[in-house]
């Protein structure tokens, strides 16, 4: 189920949003500490959020959406 979320961003397309998503929500949504740690600009981080948005089709400003998919991501990662 958790790839099948994430799924779209699981491709090699998909690194540079998925790695966003997962420091965003690391960074409990803070957008200072997402983009110091991914050394991009603010307006970059905006149009990559928009984008994750759009590719798996949810608002990442549902708090139950951003815990389902740190969740996710969390258990991807720990998938052999």
């Amino acid at each position: 189920m958790a790839r099948r979320l994430l799924g779209p961003l699981m491709s090699d397309g998909g690194t540079a949003l998925r790695e966003t998503l997962e420091v965003y929500l690391r960074h409990s949504g803070n957008t200072s500490e997402t983009c110091g740690e991914l050394f991009i600009h603010r307006n970059t981080l905006t149009y990559r959020l928009r984008q994750i948005e759009e590719v798996l089709q949810l608002d990442l400003d549902d708090g139950e959406v951003r815990a389902t998919c740190l969740l996710a991501l969390k258990i991807v990662a720990a998938a052999p």
